[in-house]
């Protein structure tokens, strides 16, 4: 999941390298490798392309969430929801008193290493109302 803009460009030149290379393949000749070569690279190239798609979609604010019915079930969605709040990295870090690197680095854990009250210091400053309900 590509979840900052700098990633999003990183990802959009490894697709023209992709798509360069998969050209270069296509003039060669037509053998069983080098259609699996071809295949191989097509395939990349569509999952960096879904991912380019979805991080615009969620950086056009379009995020839709599911019902969430256990707390450990927050946490894949975070970074997520921040980037459809329009809130970078660096925001959020500068918001929490953080490094950017400490954001970062809970986002590459999708925030499973995050301590409950931290993850709700973390909903508050990205504008997210929670609600918990306890039932016995």
């Amino acid at each position: 999941m590509i979840k900052s803009d700098a990633q999003r460009e990183r990802t959009l030149a490894q697709i023209e390298g992709f798509r360069m290379a998969l050209a270069k393949v296509e003039q060669e000749a037509l053998g069983k490798r080098s259609k699996a070569i071809r295949d191989s690279y097509a395939s990349m190239i569509r999952q960096l392309e879904d991912e380019v798609y979805d991080y615009d979609q969620l950086r056009a604010g379009e995020l839709a969430l599911p019902d969430i019915e256990r707390l450990d079930q927050i946490a894949p969605f975070v970074a997520k929801i921040r980037i459809s709040k329009g809130v970078s990295q660096s925001e959020l870090a500068r918001r929490l008193g953080v490094s950017k690197q400490v954001i970062s680095r809970y986002e590459e854990n999708e925030y499973q290493t995050v301590a409950i009250a931290r993850l709700q210091q973390i909903l508050d400053a990205i504008g997210v109302k929670t609600v918990v309900t306890l039932s016995a």
